[in-house]
């Protein structure tokens, strides 16, 4: 006979399921409360092929499945499905025999990332892990100051600008909107990269590297010590106006951009300006910017040329919605 053909009974300690974990992680983390191995506890609730490879995915599970993990978690089916996404709404794509309990498992869309570690001791000590889905824009825990996006999740309490950067970052987001925030985010993140990986701007290299000793991060410097730099920079970069201002105006107007953008990160007024910022990350961002919407700068100066010189007023520049 096999495990999930035999009568369940309930499981001597409980593990309350967190807001939007997945299965897998609900039940391992009842698993390890009640010192079960995860594997044979999946087999106990289903029909299914479980193993560590699982761990970090979803679960879906028919019916009798699940009324089993109701009896075996003591927690009623409508607590699980309001706080498991995959139990209220499953993919379709996975179609389950109803002869008897199943459990299928599969890739979560977006994947599942790891939760804060102290909200997950809080739902159950038996485990810091649980895997989650989240806004690909929460970055950092507010409710504990702990940085839970890529990298190690980090005590922030040390380091308080970090925690004020996830503020500003939602409100960017709210502000710009998901897509533009994507697309800031990621050129940003990947600014400072190389900003670290070259060795470019002293100041924001040691503020970097003091921040991660502060934390105790590793040498390598993890995204997290490079946020609210990279949230800074995202505000100018992502800001409709600025961008406006980057693809329009003439040459030499660009100094302005350049200077802005130093002081909003605290560095040198002339880091971008001089011969050693001419091939910084941020210039070439400038020049594929200025190239997309070359024809529409080309036009409006040329017109605006022609005029006579008593008539010289500048023209309007678009829109800055056009500049996304």
């Amino acid at each position: 006979m096999k495990r999930w053909e035999r009568p369940v009974r309930p499981l001597p300690l409980r593990a309350r399921p967190m807001k939007n974990e997945t299965v897998v992680s609900f039940v391992a983390r009842l698993a390890a409360a009640n010192d079960f191995p995860a594997s044979l506890l999946f087999r106990t609730i289903g029909d299914c092929v479980p193993g560590k490879h699982v761990l970090d995915r979803d679960a879906r599970m028919n019916t009798a499945a699940l009324d089993r993990l109701v009896v075996l978690s003591r927690t009623p089916a409508e607590h699980l499905r309001r706080a498991l996404p995959t139990l209220h709404a499953p993919p379709q794509y996975l179609p389950l025999a109803t002869d008897r309990p199943v459990i299928r498992f599969f890739r979560g869309e977006p994947h599942p990332l790891r939760a804060c570690r102290v909200c997950t001791l809080q739902h159950g000590p038996a485990t810091a892990v649980a895997w989650e889905y989240r806004s690909l824009n929460r970055f950092v825990c507010l409710a504990h100051h702990r940085w839970i996006g890529e990298g190690p999740h980090l005590d922030l309490r040390s380091a308080p600008e970090i925690v004020a950067a996830q503020v500003q970052y939602a409100q960017l987001a709210a502000r710009i909107g998901y897509t533009a925030t994507s697309k800031a985010l990621t050129t940003s993140w990947q600014m400072t990269f190389r900003w670290l990986k070259e060795k470019r701007h002293p100041a924001l290299i040691s503020r970097w590297t003091t921040r991660a000793a502060t934390l105790g991060a590793d040498h390598r410097l993890p995204g997290a010590v490079r946020f609210p730099e990279i949230v800074q920079l995202m505000e100018v970069t992502g800001d409709p106006d600025w961008r406006r201002h980057v693809a329009m105006v003439e040459q030499r107007d660009l100094k302005n951009f350049y200077r802005h953008t130093a002081r909003r990160l605290g560095i040198e007024p002339d880091a971008f300006t001089t011969n050693n910022g001419r091939a910084d990350p941020l210039r070439e961002w400038v020049r594929i910017l200025r190239h997309r919407f070359a024809t529409t700068r080309d036009e409006l100066w040329r017109g605006h040329y022609r005029q006579p010189s008593w008539r010289a007023q500048p023209s309007p520049f678009p829109e800055s919605c056009h500049f996304e």
